[in-house]
């Protein structure tokens, strides 16, 4: 019995000394190892704590973003809110129109300056109505060559040579020679005021040039005889006297009159 008591108390003695053998040689790696498992586990814990923190910082980041823009959005709605009740406010407060007295003087002052603008007189002097205006509608018969057609001014019969004057105030914006109509040497005078004159069958000296100045009353060439498409008309030599308002003919003897000429009674 003592025997067996006191060999199994040597055994658990060299198990104890072996186990401490053991702690002391490997103990060193276990402490080791146990600090490592709980470096890892800081670091592992640190680590998700910053990626929670990148991720709250991205959150706030872009909260804020939206909160910015939504700031510029609300500015830009108020300055365009801003701009729209000023202009209703300007349109309100629209100055009234001043009005002018009305005088005795004005009124004479508007009725001499329509006058001015509108008022024309006789290209020449002493001439008579030898064929009237005529539209496409209303051709009338040329002797010159037998054929009907239309009379975009009038014919004011007058002698070789008479002087051709300006009707009204203007520039000079053509001179030469009317090759499409066929009517001869002609100057084109704008009014300014929407009036455009033509004079055609002048003779070959021309008084004016292109972007000259004239003066009503003004001489701007004689009657000639250069037409190709009326030189044989009864009438004989004669200016061709056309009047355009905004570019379109109109019958000039809405504006100068003359008397109808007569052709003379051939003697039996």
């Amino acid at each position: 019995m003592d025997k067996n008591r006191s060999g199994g108390v040597c055994m658990d003695k060299n198990a104890n000394n072996k186990a401490l053998n053991f702690l002391k040689k490997e103990g060193f790696y276990v402490i080791l190892f146990v600090c490592l498992c709980i470096v890892a586990t800081v670091a592992s814990i640190t680590a998700n704590n910053n990626k929670i923190s990148s991720k709250q910082e991205a959150l706030q980041q872009e909260q804020a973003n939206a909160s910015n823009v939504l700031k510029e959005q609300q500015k830009e709605y108020e300055g365009a809110l801003q701009v729209k009740e000023d202009l209703a406010k300007a349109e309100a407060l629209k100055a009234v129109p001043e009005i002018k007295k009305i005088t005795t003087e004005n009124v004479a002052a508007t009725s001499v300056s329509k006058s001015i603008n509108s008022q024309f007189v006789k290209p020449v002097v002493n001439g008579l109505l030898a064929r009237a205006y005529s539209k496409e509608i209303d051709k009338v018969v040329w002797q010159t060559d037998g054929s009907y057609r239309t009379n975009l001014g009038i014919d004011i019969q007058a002698k070789l040579g008479e002087p051709v004057v300006a009707a009204m105030d203007g520039i000079v914006k053509s001179v030469g020679i009317d090759v499409e109509g066929q009517k001869g040497k002609m100057v084109q005078i704008d009014h300014q005021n929407g009036f455009i004159t033509i004079y055609s069958n002048l003779d070959d000296k021309i008084s004016v040039k292109i972007g000259d100045k004239v003066t009503q009353k003004q001489q701007i060439g004689k009657v000639g005889n250069t037409s190709l498409n009326s030189y044989n008309e009864a009438y004989g030599s004669h200016l061709h006297f056309e009047i355009l308002q905004s570019n379109k003919n109109i019958d000039p003897a809405k504006y100068v009159i003359y008397e109808k000429y007569q052709p003379a009674v051939t003697k039996k």
